[in-house]
């Protein structure tokens, strides 16, 4: 792994090293704890599909504006149509995507150990609150 690591540091290649589900679950849990990890983003990502939003996902928290993508990702484009911008209408935004996790369906999350949706509206309103407000 740190072979890998370091020439992906060194050329900045578009190569993505990954640790195990359950080892990059956690990583990701620590900058996006919001994301329940599960198994189908692990196996996109361990089969070549790249995106430089899955390779931030453990590196730092997504702007607003790359939550829009990665949930167009997740969700695809078609279920993204009619979701408000995330910086004009936060609340819109995020009642659309509780909405689409809810017809998502579970999936498992190998951090809690059981069936979750995908994300956790409760951590994203959370982690993007602005500082000083209360909702």
């Amino acid at each position: 792994m740190d072979f890998w690591n370091n020439l992906d540091n060194q050329l900045e290649l578009s190569l993505e090293v990954l640790d195990d589900f359950i080892a990059e679950a956690k990583e990701i849990r620590d900058t996006n704890e919001w994301l329940n990890y599960g198994l189908p983003l692990h196996r996109m990502r361990e089969m070549g599909f790249y995106s430089k939003i899955f390779d931030m996902l453990d590196e730092r928290k997504l702007a607003k504006d790359e939550l829009r993508e990665f949930f167009r990702l997740l969700f695809g484009t078609n279920n993204m149509d009619g979701v408000p911008d995330p910086e004009a209408d936060w609340s819109g935004f995020v009642d659309s995507i509780e909405r689409l996790c809810r017809k998502e369906g579970k999936t498992w999350n190998p951090i809690t150990k059981r069936m979750d949706y995908w994300v956790d509206i409760r951590k994203l309103k959370r982690a993007y609150r602005k500082k000083g407000w209360l909702w």
